[in-house]
């Protein structure tokens, strides 16, 4: 299905980086990005038309005519195209589909660089895969993870490119049995394509080309988040990972006593969770995940603290009715407290303390897990001066920038 193995790429950039002995940098790796995933159909287009090859041999199979759309589809275990120039017969096997003149294609609208694969997943449906280099790829990353930014911040853009790239290079082969490296959603990071890019994060990713953090010479799992609230998390404090030396807490008090971070808008924030809400969705959610229905486990009387992490956020949670307790911990708690538009809880910084109709209200710190990069305190750190090093350097103690091609 694959052309090249992404875990292969990997491990001979590995290579290269460890024994340092090599006539030239490894080259730039090609990324596979799923965009769709096991979806009933997908639609593609390009303005001057589409090439069709087969992505094993690749034959030309077919081709479109300009503005055409050409919607993608399974039956009966083969992919099947309406909108083709010429008929197509069934398909088991990927194709790859290729815009005229190198001109952008677009999935359902939204325009993107590179090629696409399509290949009927194993599950149902509709796989699409964009296969682009990884700096064009973080072209449309940058600007969604970090915002639109301004002149000033740019050393804040080009630590979330760093960042990003070293992400990207760390997961190549995240998802090889399902055909790609990486989702372009939050499951891994948001990808927008072309409609995304913006011209700031264009040259952040184009003056750090090449750059990724490594420590004892591998990618490091370059975390980041939204707003930390006044301190990062271990990484350990806040999700089921291993500890690691360069994602430890660190404060991130101002020189001036404030937090950088304060020019959040989710510095801090409050939420209510009524009694009825409490015993409608939450509870619904908090029995899921015990693998039983919201009637099996009883009403939820009380929501209580149990465990706090070295950087005081709740570790763990218990809630509790009669003659029975449910504990959940770190970002099972986020999942469980969701608000009533389906939005996870903000941070695991939080107090509790009762509402007037018997629910609860949460006082919250910090937007986002908490380890690694915080987003907002890297955005006010680059006001300030502080370049891309000296932000990297701060949330990621004793990671290495390292150029690797």
């Amino acid at each position: 299905m694959m052309p090249f193995s992404p875990i292969l790429l990997l491990m001979s950039l590995t290579v290269a980086w460890a024994s340092g002995a090599r006539t030239g940098p490894p080259a730039e790796p090609m990324l596979r990005i799923g965009l769709r995933v096991a979806e009933p159909e997908v639609e593609i287009a390009a303005p001057g038309g589409l090439l069709i090859f087969d992505a094993v041999t690749g034959e030309l199979i077919s081709e479109t005519p300009p503005a055409s759309i050409l919607r993608a589809y399974r039956d009966r275990g083969s992919i099947r195209f309406d909108g083709a120039q010429t008929p197509l017969p069934d398909r088991n096997a990927p194709v790859r589909l290729e815009a005229r003149n190198g001109e952008p294609l677009t999935v359902d609208g939204v325009a993107y660089r590179g090629r696409l694969e399509l290949f009927a997943a194993a599950e149902g449906g509709v796989t699409a895969v964009n296969i682009l280099p990884l700096e064009e790829y973080l072209l449309g990353v940058v600007p969604l993870e970090i915002g639109p930014r301004t002149a000033a911040e740019l050393a804040a853009v080009q630590a979330q490119a760093i960042a990003a790239r070293t992400y990207a290079v760390a997961h190549l082969g995240g998802h090889e049995e399902l055909g790609f490296d990486l989702y372009g959603t939050v499951a891994d990071q948001v990808y927008g394509g072309m409609d995304a890019e913006r011209p700031e994060a264009t040259d952040a990713v184009r003056s750090t080309a090449g750059r990724i953090l490594t420590h004892d010479g591998l990618p490091i799992r370059a975390y980041y988040h939204s707003t930390c609230g006044g301190s990062t998390a271990a990484v350990d404090e806040v999700m089921d990972r291993a500890p690691a030396p360069y994602l430890r807490s660190v404060s991130d008090r101002a020189p001036d006593g404030s937090d950088w971070c304060s020019i959040s808008p989710r510095y801090r924030w409050t939420g209510e969770w009524s009694r009825e809400a409490l015993n409608g969705r939450v509870l619904e959610e908090v029995a899921r995940m015990f693998g039983s229905r919201a009637s099996e486990v009883g009403p939820i009387e009380d929501m209580v603290v149990v465990e706090q992490t070295a950087s005081g956020r709740v570790r763990t949670v218990a809630f509790r009715g009669p003659g029975s307790e449910l504990v959940l911990e770190r970002l099972d708690i986020r999942f469980a407290l969701r608000d009533a538009e389906g939005r996870i809880l903000g941070s695991t910084d939080f107090d509790v303390r009762p509402s007037s109709d018997g629910g609860v209200l949460i006082d919250g710190r910090g937007f986002g897990h908490g380890a690694g990069m915080c987003q907002w305190g890297a955005i006010a750190r680059a006001r300030a001066g502080q370049s891309s090093e000296e932000i990297l350097e701060t949330y990621y103690p004793g990671a290495a920038l390292t150029r690797v091609y």
